[in-house]
């Protein structure tokens, strides 16, 4: 199952881009650009997370995609986390907190977009 975040941005689409790869690698994730344009954005070990797996604590691995979508007069910032992903990767306490990681990760993109005078709005996706 998925569930995610798009943020709606006005003005120069580049820039707006720029913004949010920006505020992700600030926040500790390497990203990693796809084929189709989608970029994956991680952080953590997998080593740990394996070993480990909801104990690892900061360190337990986490990713989800971004997708920059062209509307007619915005760009929309597309995050999408796979549910299941944390679930397999720690058990319930991976998922939950690979949950709780990406509700922060939306929260300082919107405070921190909002600040920049681009965003236009967000909306959480089921």
């Amino acid at each position: 199952m998925a569930r995610g975040y798009d943020f709606f941005f006005t003005g120069n689409r580049e820039a707006a881009r720029a913004l949010v790869e920006g505020i992700l690698v600030s926040q500790g994730f390497a990203l990693r650009p796809q084929a189709s344009g989608t970029l994956v954005a991680s952080r953590g070990s997998m080593a740990m997370t394996v070993a480990f797996g909801g104990l690892a604590g900061k360190r337990m691995h986490f990713s989800f995609t971004v997708d920059f979508v062209d509307e007619a007069d915005r760009l929309v910032a597309r995050l999408t986390r796979d549910t299941g992903a944390g679930a397999l990767k720690g058990g319930t306490l991976g998922a939950a907190k690979t949950g709780r990681a990406f509700d922060e990760v939306a929260n300082v993109l919107r405070e921190a977009a909002g600040a920049s005078g681009q965003l236009a709005g967000s909306d959480e996706r089921a």
